[in-house]
């Protein structure tokens, strides 16, 4: 689920804006408007099914309001809907990053949360409550290694550049997010010290690594990368990290850098003009829920919002999420790629094939 990145992987009806009024609470319960259902421009897969099985399905139990999956999910496809009167008729949507619903937020296609309607929110990460969507979620991406291939661990960025005392090929994704950021933390930039992203160094430092890198990966395909790191074709890789977690679990030679390592929110925000606005605040809220909150990081292994669910977890489920390590980590910067991401992903697609 990046920004527009997002590798994770992941319908349609015509509405007026603002010309259908907002469902209402009837009997302590939350009424979609009538007949329709919550229509969720969301992800597939694995994700998808845990998505439903701990969050829509029983929100229609609870509630009674149907939730339809309208899959995959694409930016490109929600904007160009909303800016034509939203003929698909979206409520919902599930983003890559933080900076998507940003955008799309000052761009009028949103609807500003209201969170009177998510107390479950509160205690949620800073990064994963913004004025236009919220997320149960985090997603992280960091260092992946063998753990076969040299006599100690490698332990931060600066590893991952030397390739004297850690020899073998490398792999960088090619998604510009965390590149620019690893580059600096390599060269000596303390994490509080990164934005605004001084280029100029980081591209110094990239050309060092660039004789050593095998493959810039397809970051919006992780499996291709992960087998190379699995086969020994490559030793360390910028890529999404769970998979390689549970494999470091299940006695594979592979582990992750949790230091300097990168996370971000996927979050989900309401279309802007959707006939049920108080619907998807109740489905939102409920996500936060413990107990649907808790089924959803058992089925689809990632790393809660809400520090407090680690509490739920056994040591097993902790030890696959990022829970206890975020302080060692980056949050990359959502107003920096906001403004700069385009911009930034020119760049580096440029450096990449010269």
């Amino acid at each position: 689920m990046g920004m527009s990145i997002r590798p994770k992987g992941v319908g349609r009806r015509p509405l007026l804006l603002g010309a259908l009024a907002a469902p209402a609470l009837i009997g302590g319960q939350v009424q979609a408007q009538a007949g329709r259902p919550l229509n969720f421009l969301t992800w597939g897969g694995g994700f998808g099914r845990a998505v439903r099985s701990s969050f829509s399905d029983p929100y229609t139990a609870a509630t009674g309001v149907e939730v339809r999956d309208i899959t995959p999910f694409n930016y490109g496809r929600f904007v160009t809907a909303m800016q034509n009167r939203n003929p698909e008729n979206f409520d919902l949507a599930w983003f890559s990053d933080e900076v998507e619903p940003a955008q799309a937020g000052a761009q009028g296609l949103l609807e500003k949360l209201d969170f009177a309607l998510l107390p479950n929110v509160a205690n949620a990460l800073p990064s994963a409550r913004t004025d236009f969507g919220v997320s149960p979620y985090v997603t992280v991406y960091q260092i992946g290694h063998r753990t076969d291939l040299w006599p100690t661990a490698p332990s931060s960025w600066a590893d991952f550049w030397d390739v004297a005392k850690f020899p073998g090929p490398r792999s960088l994704g090619s998604w510009v997010g965390g590149v620019l950021e690893a580059a600096l933390m390599a060269d000596g930039v303390a994490p509080d010290d990164l934005y605004p992203l001084d280029e100029e160094r980081a591209y110094r430092k990239l050309n060092e690594i660039r004789p050593h890198v095998r493959v810039f990966h397809n970051t919006s395909a992780a499996q291709p990368v992960r087998q190379m790191l699995y086969q020994n074709e490559v030793a360390m890789v910028l890529t999404w990290s769970t998979d390689f977690i549970a494999a470091n679990k299940a006695g594979r030679p592979v582990n992750v850098v949790w230091n300097q390592g990168f996370y971000f929110s996927p979050l989900v925000g309401i279309a802007k003009g959707s006939a049920n606005t108080r619907a998807a605040h109740d489905y939102l809220n409920r996500m936060f829920a413990p107990d649907a909150l808790t089924s959803f990081v058992k089925s689809w292994p990632t790393t809660p919002s809400v520090p407090a669910i680690a509490e739920r977890l056994t040591e097993a489920e902790r030890g696959l999420s990022a829970l206890g390590n975020l302080e060692r980590m980056v949050n990359l910067s959502r107003p920096y790629y906001l403004e700069n991401r385009e911009r930034l992903q020119r760049r580096y697609d440029t450096w990449r094939v010269v």
